[in-house]
């Protein structure tokens, strides 16, 4: 058996799976999720976007660690647009910080309790809260927001205002080897509220149509990277260093078509 995931109409992608294991659906999402050989078991949302169960970690702890090792101060951290908690649970190894995480779709949303591994750990952490409505979060600026779907130019007007003077967002976008026009028109957009906007990838990446925007209003994240910060954070898989900086590396292709959209 396999499942197909279709990207643009000139490419797919076909993932060999042994059976699935969970169909839930309603009006604002579909989720199924499978078991496989190679990834353990696959999330595929809206019949479209895939989370890949056994290679989680590297989104995760990537998303969440760039953001909060540049910030110096990080307190308040907001997470929308999607599903993947493991970026809360990553945030939360470091102190003194408080993650709200917005999602409207609640079945969806429990339906990740045996696909996410610390689900159940994080909705008894007195230092994460769940709301169903952006709407319903508390008045105050966010120090690091991260956004993990697309948005759009005037969705990141409203998230940037949401941010603190210092804050800094993070956001999923279409991969440039792929679908370049869409990932340049967000770096564009974002350079509109923004004073630092660079982008970044993780390994396998392209295998979900993704890259990742940094958008800052003042830190660097290689100028401003706190490596005392990275230094005390254990048990990680992939996150360090290294890695960090790595992960904004750019070849030359693309050095070249982005050529004045950057700001870093």
């Amino acid at each position: 058996m396999w499942i197909t995931r279709q990207i643009s109409p000139n490419f797919r992608q076909e993932y060999t799976i042994e059976t699935k294991i969970l169909d839930a659906r309603n009006k604002e999402h579909i989720l199924e999720i499978f078991k496989s050989d190679d990834f353990e078991q696959i999330a595929m949302i809206d019949e479209k976007y895939i989370m890949l169960k056994k290679y989680l970690y590297i989104e995760s702890e990537l998303n969440a660690h760039i953001g909060m090792c540049s910030h110096p101060d990080v307190k308040n951290v907001l997470i929308l647009g999607g599903f993947n908690i493991e970026i809360a649970h990553e945030v939360l190894r470091h102190d003194g910080v408080r993650v709200d995480f917005v999602q409207s779709d609640e079945k969806i949303f429990d339906s990740f309790i045996s696909f996410l591994p610390n689900f159940s750990p994080l909705m008894q952490d007195a230092r994460f809260k769940k709301y169903i409505r952006a709407i319903d979060l508390p008045v105050k600026k966010y120090d690091l927001i991260i956004c993990l779907n697309q948005p759009n130019k005037h969705e990141i007007d409203g998230i940037s205002r949401m941010l603190s003077k210092e804050g800094i967002l993070i956001f999923s976008t279409k991969h440039p080897l792929l679908e370049f026009d869409s990932f340049k028109d967000s770096i564009t957009t974002s350079g509109e509220f923004f004073n630092i906007v660079m982008p970044f990838f993780a390994p396998l990446s392209i295998l979900a149509d993704k890259g990742f925007i940094f958008a800052s209003k003042r830190y660097h994240p290689l100028a401003d990277m706190l490596l005392q910060k990275i230094d005390m954070l254990d048990g990680l898989k992939y996150y360090n260093s290294d890695i960090h900086q790595a992960s904004f590396a750019l070849p030359n292709i693309l050095n070249k078509k982005l050529k004045g959209a950057l700001k870093n």
